[in-house]
């Protein structure tokens, strides 16, 4: 009897099918992941329909949103505008929406778009931003690499202004037709303008002056310990629970504040009632509150929210940061006294004493500018505590750590699609390009030839002649470079002589223009003087000050109420001339 082999027509199972593309987030478990509303427009953009299609013809549907009353264009223009955003926050509507996606894609991991891994640690409000802000070097990146474009859940957060990648701070507003941009539109692609269709990516560079307004290194710490906790969400055995903050600012207060809630209070800059909340009625702080928090306490916000502190760090104050250094000098015009150099001694030893570990040590700069003096004052006063902090400065980036930090963060630099500048490389590092250059001249010499070789010094000339031509304000030298994203030194090295004809000229119409301000004003306080004597009042420098608010501190409109006295037959013997 022949024997046949046997077929299994038991039919395979099948595993069930989604209504939609498995579309797979970008950088889940990096700081860089991407944010949920970016999800829903990737999504609509790989089915070939807007985000208005997908979510009112498929989304809202399953969620029993379905409206036929004349009112629900004008609530859905509501969600474009405002409660679009709070999809990548921790509220009901982000749950919701997670659990919905996650249902008709098959795709598990949503919920790490969200902040909703912390939704118990963290406040509702000031969580995520109202209007979209991004890296536009990012973009531009991303592009030029043939990368997928979309936006980071770090873009999203408020209170986060700064790209940890490129250090520069995030754009708000348009390029091309300078609107601001709700967080999800009806046909929104990422890495596009909705209103105009333009790109959103450039390698202009800020203001000068916007930078100078924020704290930099502050902005910086910010973003990466945000990011690095975006990072860690995935890795969460267990979510972070209010519990867990109460306990942790119960310790800070008994071991650090030794009991004194106001005395910690105060050195995070917190109310009591705030403080007492925390730890007693189960409240939870503000994004931004958080933040400080940590920061006072050099701790991340992974390591705040996650983690044991063992008790050694509890009994020890925080480490020695430049965010503690008072702020000693009074201003412009103020003598420094004995006793800010009393202080200003005392901050200095505090600087060279600090245990910085991994922080790396700050110039003299630094700490001057923190104190609120410059370099010289600092210098003339505390010549050897001056001393001290330039050469353990120094010493630091000898360092094989710093080194090895030096040396990679120059490789990436070269390795850039983009050419970037020596000095990006060097803020980056919080360290002087002088500093790279000891140390690595041969690469840093490479950097600025690649960086030089995509200046068009052409354009440049052609920029500053066409300014030289018109018949406009001049503006200053230095709003022409960032226009054309240059630095300063580079136009004034190239075109010296089309740079002193633009500062002569713009010096030229200062100076006009001051003048037809002070004829103005000396015509106006005429005037006054001239109705009060009408009046039968004597027009006395208070009565003109009354009249015309000005408080005669410039000679000028003095010089014109004298004149103006003078001229109606009163007495000025007395009065000073002012030259």
């Amino acid at each position: 009897m022949e024997s046949y082999e046997e077929w299994d027509v038991t039919l395979p199972s099948i595993p069930p099918r989604s209504c939609l593309y498995y579309l797979d987030p970008v950088g889940v478990g990096t700081p860089s992941v991407e944010s949920f509303t970016s999800y829903v427009a990737r999504l609509a953009g790989a089915h070939c329909v807007t985000p208005k299609a997908l979510i009112t013809k498929v989304i809202f549907p399953l969620q029993g949103k379905v409206d036929t009353s004349p009112n629900f264009s004008s609530r859905l223009n509501a969600f474009w505008h405002g409660d679009a955003s709070t999809l990548n926050g921790i509220g009901p509507a982000a749950s919701e929406w997670v659990e919905t996606l996650q249902a008709i894609t098959t795709c598990s991991h949503l919920r790490f778009l969200t902040m909703l891994s912390f939704r118990d640690v963290l406040a509702l409000k000031k969580l995520v931003r109202q209007r979209k802000a991004w890296c536009p070097f990012c973009y531009e990146e991303w592009r030029c690499q043939n990368q997928v474009l979309y936006e980071p859940l770090l873009w999203a957060l408020s209170g986060i202004d700064l790209c940890p990648c490129h250090q520069q701070l995030l754009v708000t507003q348009c390029p091309h037709c300078s609107k601001t941009l709700p967080s999800l539109t009806q046909t929104m692609r990422p890495g596009y303008c909705p209103y105009c269709a333009g790109f959103l990516g450039n390698l202009q560079k800020p203001s000068e002056k916007e930078e100078e307004k924020m704290d930099m290194e502050w902005q910086y710490w910010k973003a990466k310990t945000t990011g690095d906790l975006l990072a860690l969400a995935p890795h969460l055995l267990v979510p972070p629970s209010q519990e867990h903050i109460a306990r942790r600012m119960q310790v800070f207060v008994d071991d650090y504040a030794a009991g004194n809630m106001s005395a910690l209070a105060r050195f995070l800059g917190i109310t009591v009632q705030a403080l007492w909340g925390y730890i007693h009625h189960g409240n939870v702080p503000f994004f931004d509150t958080l933040l400080k928090m940590c920061h006072c306490f050099s701790l991340t916000l992974g390591e705040f929210l996650t983690t044991t502190l063992p008790s050694p760090f509890i009994q020890k104050k925080p480490r020695f940061s430049l965010e503690n250094i008072p702020i000693i000098s009074r201003g412009k015009g103020h003598p420094v006294t004995e006793e800010d150099i009393q202080l200003m001694r005392q901050t200095l030893e505090a600087v060279i004493r600090a245990d910085y570990q991994s922080d790396q040590f700050p110039s003299l700069k630094e700490v001057a500018r923190r104190m609120g003096f410059a370099v010289s004052t600092v210098q003339k006063h505390c010549p050897d505590l001056s001393q001290a902090i330039v050469l353990r400065y120094k010493r630091s980036w000898k360092e094989e750590g710093n080194q090895t930090k030096m040396k990679q963060a120059l490789e990436m630099s070269l390795a850039r699609p983009i050419p970037e500048p020596l000095s990006d490389v060097a803020r980056r590092l919080r360290c002087d390009a002088m500093v790279l250059r000891e140390h690595f001249p041969d690469l840093c010499r490479a950097i600025v030839t690649r960086y030089r070789e995509q200046i068009d010094y052409a354009q440049i000339e052609q920029r500053l002649q066409e300014v030289l031509a018109s018949q406009e304000e001049v503006p200053a030298v230095a709003a022409l470079a960032r226009e054309m994203g240059y630095s300063r030194h580079i136009l004034d090295a190239k075109f010296p002589h089309l740079c002193h004809q633009i500062a002569a000229r713009r010096h030229a119409e200062r100076n006009r223009r001051h003048q037809e301000w002070v004829a103005a004003e000396g015509e106006k306080i005429r005037q006054v003087v001239l109705q009060l004597h009408k009046e039968n009042v004597y027009p006395s420098v208070r009565e003109v000050v009354r009249r015309t608010g000005n408080v005669f501190w410039r000679k000028e409109a003095r010089e014109a109420w004298r004149l103006t006295l003078q001229e109606l037959g009163y007495p000025t013997d007395t009065f000073r001339k002012q030259d």
